[in-house]
């Protein structure tokens, strides 16, 4: 009996272990403009986007490149996906988290904020970045479909 109440409880703490990890979206992400709906006022001049995540766990470091014909503009944020609001490039407030399986990262300050969830899309070949802007100026809805790089070059 002692043994039968063991291996229960080992496989009840194997599967709730497996049954709470989250996505890993670590890789190189091409933008595939024919899928995405993007409807920014600059969006129409991007002719290339790629996203490079590493991720270990809740610490995430995105870097976007945008490319504008043979103009290529490169940022870099570092995030931790636990709920808490913390400055970001000293201008903004942010703050990252799991909704579920996927991950919502909020940037905003005075006038305006920009929320993004990320998630796989049909498979874990297709990540999703689904973003909402808004600000006194503009509002826009971005929906962004990249295809992961097999050669994880930019």
């Amino acid at each position: 009996m002692t043994k039968t109440r063991f291996l229960v409880i080992l496989f009840v703490l194997t599967a709730t272990v497996a049954f709470t990890q989250k996505p890993d979206y670590s890789g190189t992400w091409i933008l595939n403009l024919e899928k995405s709906k993007l409807t920014s006022p600059h969006s129409g001049r991007i002719t290339k986007t790629v996203f490079v995540i590493e991720q270990h766990g809740d610490k995430l470091t995105l870097t976007r490149y945008h490319y504008r014909g043979d103009k290529k503009r490169r940022l870099k944020i570092k995030m931790t996906a636990d709920g808490q609001q913390r400055k970001v490039k000293l201008f903004f407030n942010g703050k990252v988290e799991w909704i579920a399986e996927n991950l919502r990262a909020s940037l905003w300050n005075k006038g305006f904020s920009n929320v993004v969830n990320y998630s796989f899309g049909a498979s874990q070949d297709e990540f999703i970045a689904d973003e909402t802007f808004t600000s006194a100026k503009t509002n826009y809805h971005n929906y962004w479909v990249f295809d992961r790089s097999s050669t994880g070059s930019d």
